[in-house]
């Protein structure tokens, strides 16, 4: 005779939990081990890495990216991990932009766990929240480029300040005190918005949870006890350039968008099973029902504080209202339409919930899985990287290129972020590193870029050129998805062809 032997509670929450490491690991570690190469951007933290060894660990005035003199005013902590693990163990610094990403957002998970399960008020919530975290497409792609060297280890170090925040205004104590300010620290250390979300969070948190003499006391503590901790960072900065470059990268945050717009990415999800999304805008209602306020702010908060960044801090607070929508909301409704009770507490036991929440992973799974073969596109081919090693031992140290690929949005232009680093030249069409020394006139930066790669000509591209008042002496052509861009070129007065292998070519441009 069989007899089927239900999960206890907390083997339900182990194997939960565990699927959704498992499957979240794998789908974030996928495209990087596909594309051979770090996914998207991170080209100025290999050099950031690697000026870290030139100037022997202490922190250099400037980068050496781009030649352009951009202040070493970024949050260092994830060039140091770099660059400790490079030199410890001898593994190229180009190895680690591509592994440590997916890694340290695997251990988000983590943490993630433990902040639902605080905010919750139950571990097999908790567990659930965090395996929809793990499993949500787009909550992880920006974590696992290249450039999430810096971004990894500031969610992790976000969620882990929120979870010791939760507790110190929840039980007290001098541990949460000390492990809130050596999280905060280490979160302004990581990433600059990271560190402003982090802070925002905790307010709300003391709003909600706090809100009394003493955890005001506590919190002042917690802030003068990060800024200390940090300090070795901002205070060289400022001693290297006054605060223009803090100024400066303040007035990057995308604070034009329109509240209303931003705010419609609280449901939108980059997949293309519409599970997430539904899941979510039954969260919010199920949320307003139940008046789960504090989730419906941190939500909002992100955009109000630093638009750039809010869509994926607002994960977080939107992937516990889809866990409440899948574990309270639908189970309310199947009791109704059955007129029947039931014991929320007890669902852990249920095989039609089991059978419907591990049906959800599944789905979720091959959403994520798609999503990161669309990740895997974004990233250098090998004959790209030949050609920017070819402009390194070939070019002269002061030539400077045009680099061209007809990508309109430079933030998710690899050819125009990575040539810097690999070539060691200056490149005119590079935008990062600009935030710390435009201000305002940063997004007009932006704005010029993106026309520039618009151009379906040369007389067009030398007019723009022109009008921005830059020479250059090469044109580097990266054809990626336009195939015809290499064309334009071919035979066009002043200019003569110096390289070309499959989809790259760079021209020279004759002196006038």
């Amino acid at each position: 005779m069989n007899r089927h032997k239900s999960l206890s509670e907390n083997q339900w929450i182990g194997l939960v939990f565990f699927v959704g490491f498992l499957l979240g690991g794998f789908v974030r570690f996928f495209p990087g081990l596909q594309a051979g190469f770090p996914l998207n951007d991170g080209g100025m933290f290999l050099s950031m890495v690697r000026d870290l060894a030139v100037n022997e660990y202490a922190l250099p005035k400037f980068t050496s990216y781009n030649l352009l003199d951009i202040p070493f005013a970024y949050p260092p902590f994830g060039f140091y991990i770099a660059r400790l693990l490079a030199d410890i163990f001898s593994l190229p610094e180009l190895t680690l932009l591509r592994w440590l990403p997916p890694f340290v957002n695997s251990l988000s998970i983590v943490a993630f766990y433990l902040l639902a399960s605080e905010l919750l008020e139950s571990k097999p919530r908790g567990a659930l929240a965090s395996a929809f975290y793990a499993l949500t497409p787009g909550a992880f792609g920006w974590f696992v480029m290249g450039g999430g060297l810096t971004r990894s280890f500031g969610s992790f170090f976000l969620l882990l300040t929120v979870s010791s925040v939760l507790g110190l205004y929840k039980n007290g104590g001098k541990k949460f005190t000390a492990l809130t300010m050596l999280f905060g620290a280490l979160t302004v250390l990581s990433h600059p918005e990271a560190g402003i979300h982090a802070a925002a969070s905790c307010l709300l948190v003391w709003i909600f949870f706090g809100r009394a003499v003493r955890s005001f006391f506590q919190s002042v503590m917690v802030a003068v006890g990060v800024l200390l901790l940090s300090s070795p960072w901002w205070a060289t900065v400022i001693s290297h350039h006054g605060l223009e470059p803090f100024l400066s990268a303040m007035q990057t945050g995308s604070h034009g968008t329109p509240l209303l717009t931003a705010l419609g990415s609280l449901i939108t999800v980059e997949g293309i099973i519409p599970i997430s999304t539904a899941l979510r805008v039954i969260g919010l209602a199920w949320g307003a029902w139940k008046r789960r306020y504090f989730l419906l702010a941190w939500a909002v908060l992100p955009f109000l504080v630093e638009p750039r960044s809010a869509p994926s801090v607002s994960h977080y607070p939107m992937t516990l209202l889809a866990a409440l929508a899948f574990a309270e909301a639908f189970p309310a409704l199947v009791a109704r339409l059955r007129k029947t009770t039931i014991d929320l507490e007890a669902l852990y036991s249920s095989r039609g919930f089991n059978a419907a929440l591990f049906a959800a992973f599944f789905l979720l799974f091959i959403d994520s899985g798609l999503y990161g073969f669309r990740l895997v596109g974004n990233s250098l081919r090998l004959q790209d990287r030949e050609a920017m090693t070819w402009v390194d031992k070939s070019a002269a140290g002061d030539a400077v290129f045009l680099v061209w690929t007809g990508i309109k949005s430079p933030e998710i232009d690899p050819y125009v972020e990575w040539f810097p680093a690999l070539a060691n030249r200056r490149n005119l069409t590079t935008l990062q590193g600009y935030e710390w020394l435009l201000s305002d006139g940063f997004y007009d930066q932006y704005g010029e870029l993106a026309r520039l790669q618009q151009c379906a000509s040369v007389d067009c591209i030398e007019l723009w050129a022109e009008r921005m008042n830059w020479r250059y002496d090469y044109v580097a052509v990266f054809e990626g998805q336009n195939t015809d861009l290499d064309d334009l070129f071919a035979g066009e007065l002043g200019y003569f062809e110096v390289y070309s292998r499959e989809t790259v070519t760079i021209f020279g441009r004759a002196t006038p």
